[in-house]
C-alpha cells in the first residue's frame, strides 16, 4: 500500500481476508458478526467491554446514524488493538489509546482500497457521507490524509527518478569523474577483470 502506516496495512490485509470489498460490507451488523462483537443500542454513552476473543459493545442510540457508526468503529478499534480497562489506566496512557483508536477507526471505517476509488469517482463530500454513513469531518480528514500520502508518494517517485537519471548520466563514458574511475580501476585489480560488469569495463577502456 502506498505510503500507509504499518497498522493501516495490517488492517487492510485482515479486511481482505474477511472478504470486505465494498461499503455495504462495512455495516455494523456485518462487522460485528465477523469480529464476534455483541452490539446493544441504549440511551447512554457508547462503551465497550472486551477480552481477547469477543466484545460487548453499547452504542448510544440518541445520536444520528453517522455518529453511531463513528462510535462503533472507535470502540471496535479499542477491541482490535488494545487490552486492559481504561478506568484503571494512567491518564496519559488512556490518551494515547484514544489517539490510536481515532486513527484506527478511520482505517476501519474507510479502508483505503475501498474508499479511495470511490473518493475519486464521487468528488463531493456529501456523496461520500451518504455512501459511508459517517460524519462529514471524518470524511474530510480521510480525504486529506490520502491526498497527503499520494503527494508524498509522487514526490518520492520524482526524487528517485532524478537520482536514477543522475547516476545514469554520471556513468556515461566521457562524463565519469576521475576519482570514480580510479575507484573502479582499483576494484578491477582486486576482484579481477573477468568479474567486472561489462558496462564498467567499457568505462575503463
Amino acid at each position: 500500500m502506498k505510503f500507509a502506516s504499518i497498522r493501516e496495512e495490517k488492517l487492510a490485509i485482515r479486511y481482505k481476508e474477511l472478504k470486505i470489498q465494498n461499503p455495504h460490507d462495512l455495516s455494523i451488523s456485518n462487522l460485528s458478526s465477523l469480529f464476534d462483537v455483541k452490539v446493544i443500542y441504549h440511551p447512554y454513552e457508547s462503551d465497550c467491554f472486551y477480552n481477547d476473543k469477543c466484545a460487548l459493545m453499547y452504542l448510544d442510540e440518541r445520536q444520528p446514524n453517522e455518529n453511531i457508526r463513528s462510535d462503533f468503529f472507535h470502540e471496535l478499534s479499542h477491541f482490535i488493538q488494545h487490552c486492559g480497562d481504561q478506568r484503571m489506566m494512567h491518564q496519559d496512557f488512556e490518551k494515547l489509546q484514544e489517539r490510536q483508536a481515532y486513527w484506527t477507526s478511520q482505517y476501519l471505517s474507510m479502508p483505503r482500497y475501498i474508499f479511495e476509488p470511490i473518493m475519486n469517482d464521487f468528488r463531493s463530500v456529501s456523496s461520500l457521507v451518504d455512501i459511508f454513513q459517517l460524519p462529514e469531518n471524518l470524511i474530510k480528514e480521510r480525504i486529506r490524509i490520502i491526498r497527503q500520502q499520494n503527494e508524498t508518494q509522487a514526490h518520492y517517485v520524482r526524487m528517485k527518478q532524478r537520482e536514477e537519471d543522475r547516476i545514469n548520466r554520471s556513468l556515461q563514458k566521457g562524463k565519469v569523474y576521475k576519482s570514480t574511475l580510479a575507484i573502479l580501476d582499483q576494484l578491477k585489480r582486486q576482484v579481477g577483470e573477468e568479474k567486472i560488469n561489462h558496462d564498467i569495463k567499457d568505462l575503463l577502456r
